[in-house]
C-alpha cells in the first residue's frame, strides 16, 4: 500500500488561517459575554442600593 499523500503546503496554510480566524471570532464573543455578565454583576449591586 502507498503512504497517503501529504495535503499541499497552500492547503495547509489556508486551513490555519482559516482556524486562527474562527479562533479569534470564538474568542471576541466569548468576551463579549463575560462583559456582559461582568456589567450585570456590577449593575445589580448599583440597582440594590
Amino acid at each position: 500500500m502507498s503512504e497517503p499523500t501529504r495535503p499541499a503546503a497552500r492547503s495547509t496554510e489556508h486551513d490555519l488561517a482559516v482556524r486562527r480566524k474562527r479562533a479569534g471570532r470564538t474568542a471576541l464573543v466569548i468576551g463579549g459575554i463575560a462583559l456582559a455578565i461582568y456589567l450585570a454583576f456590577i449593575l445589580s449591586g448599583v440597582v440594590a442600593q
